[in-house]
């Protein structure tokens, strides 16, 4: 969001001199930070949402609206900025980046150290929705109280052939 709006102050003071590198170094260094952040978010947190019962299905939709997202944004992005002008583009791109970081420092839970199965419960419990639930467990019946009292076998006294 520092960068865009970086980019902002480029575009509205552009008889600087300095704006050109200026202006550069705030495309890199949001081509940077999106690459590491919310790049990667689209297709990470809905891998890790969504309960392992339906997960190819919404990563199917999820990828769907992925791409028309990004399709309504390419194909309006001239049309915007020159009816805004580019600072007031830049700004506006600016304000969606600090309204999704609030939105998923708000709402979007830690899954580090958990497991899916203890995700689908967390987002049972936060809904109040036990439908998924109840589905998996007609899906799965008691496969899942079998598979978490199955011993593993450590892979270094495997037989690998």
């Amino acid at each position: 969001a520092i960068s865009l709006l970086t980019m902002a102050f480029v575009f509205l003071n552009d008889g600087n001199s300095r704006s050109p590198v200026i202006g550069v170094i705030g495309l890199a260094s949001y081509l940077c930070f999106f690459s590491a952040g919310m790049g990667p978010a689209c297709w990470l947190i809905p891998a890790e949402v969504f309960s392992t019962s339906i997960r190819a299905k919404a990563m199917s939709m999820a990828t769907f609206l992925n791409r028309v997202a990004a399709t309504l944004v390419t194909s309006t992005f001239l049309t915007v900025a020159d009816t805004i002008t580019w600072t007031g583009f830049f700004f506006m791109l600016s304000l969606v980046c600090f309204l999704v970081l609030w939105f998923f420092s708000k709402y979007l839970p830690e899954t580090k150290g958990r497991s899916l199965e203890d995700m689908s419960v967390y987002f049972a419990e936060l809904t109040g929705d036990t439908s998924i639930l109840e589905a998996e467990e007609r899906l799965h019946g008691n496969e899942t109280s079998l598979s978490r009292s199955t011993e593993q076998v450590p892979i270094s006294s495997a037989v690998v052939a």
